[in-house]
């Protein structure tokens, strides 16, 4: 499997859930939350994975307009289907995670732990 840098994931977690911008304070996220957080990254990097040579692949605009979405509606459902994680938490924490070097810190090792297990 390939090893992601966390920062990596956040950043791609901000830009593939486009959904309208949610306004929550950045918070003391839990452990528990934070790791629903990385089983949705985790989730949602194969749904990328799995439909990034199709999109780049398509023939025309309107094929990659139209897979996209489909991929979006995938990986929105994959969030939504981690149990304490909504669409607006996974995209609060990632936007927070940007500007927050603990937060970020708290996530890489959320990801290390989750390392084995992924093996």
């Amino acid at each position: 499997m390939v090893r992601l840098r966390p920062l990596t994931i956040c950043l791609l977690a901000v830009l593939v859930l486009t959904a309208g911008r949610v306004a929550i304070a950045a918070e003391e996220y839990s452990d528990a939350k934070l790791q629903s957080f990385a089983s949705a990254v985790m989730a949602v990097n194969a749904i990328v994975e799995r439909w990034r040579p199709q999109i780049q692949g398509a023939s025309s605009e309107a094929d990659k307009q139209e897979m996209a979405e489909q991929a979006n509606q995938e990986m929105r459902t994959a969030v939504e289907g981690i149990e304490g994680m909504s669409v607006d938490e996974y995209q609060a924490i990632a936007q927070a995670a940007q500007g927050d070097p603990q937060l970020m810190a708290r996530l890489d090792k959320v990801f290390k732990e989750m390392a084995p297990a992924a093996q």
